[in-house]
């Protein structure tokens, strides 16, 4: 039980996740290149299903860009719909279910 309180205060960071891939470099104003940050997790249905159920049209999975000369995605924590926080809500509330 104590475990568990202990995970469900830690926040999930996209810069130390495996599953966090960077995929290219596009031009930005044509002098400036950035870097896109993309989550390559397992459950990319469930990415796509939130993608869908909030309207959001454009690349699932996307993270973030970052400006080239930095390392590692330019976002604090993690976005909504990760797979990660998802699979520790429901261990959470299972928990909760059999109190």
């Amino acid at each position: 039980m104590d475990k568990l309180i202990e995970m469900s205060k830690e926040q999930i960071l996209c810069r130390d996740c495996e599953f966090l891939s960077c995929k290219g470099i596009r031009l930005y104003r044509a002098w400036r290149e950035r870097l896109g940050y993309y989550c390559e997790h397992r459950d990319q249905e469930h990415i796509r299903n939130y993608f869908n159920e909030h309207r959001l049209k454009k690349m699932p999975g996307f993270v973030c860009y970052n400006n080239k000369n930095y390392s590692g995605p330019a976002i604090k924590t993690s976005p909504a719909w990760c797979p990660k926080k998802r699979r520790r809500v429901n261990k959470n509330t299972m928990n909760n279910a059999d109190k």
